[in-house]
């Protein structure tokens, strides 16, 4: 019986926690726009409905870093209304 592959790990660039991909959302810039899910480029990940994480991204400039892009404030808007509505 052929042994499973663990289920990769990532952290998110709120509040540090190490988690496996399928409890974070992945943010990447696609077409000069946020985008959220699977996708190519450069990526950051976040706590699935976690505002906290998203504020705490945001306002300390850690989601621009971790996207090595400068993200307006309309960028950051848009993004919290896709992940929270």
């Amino acid at each position: 019986m052929p042994a499973t592959a663990a289920e990769p790990v990532r952290t998110c660039v709120g509040c540090r926690r190490r988690a496996p991909i399928r409890a974070l959302v992945r943010v990447s810039r696609r077409q000069g726009a946020l985008a959220l899910g699977p996708g190519p480029g450069r990526g950051a990940w976040l706590c699935a409905g976690s505002p906290e994480c998203f504020d705490r991204a945001a306002r300390g400039g850690r989601l621009g870093r971790a996207l090595r892009d400068q993200l307006s404030d309309r960028d950051l808007v848009g993004l919290q209304r896709e992940l929270f509505g």
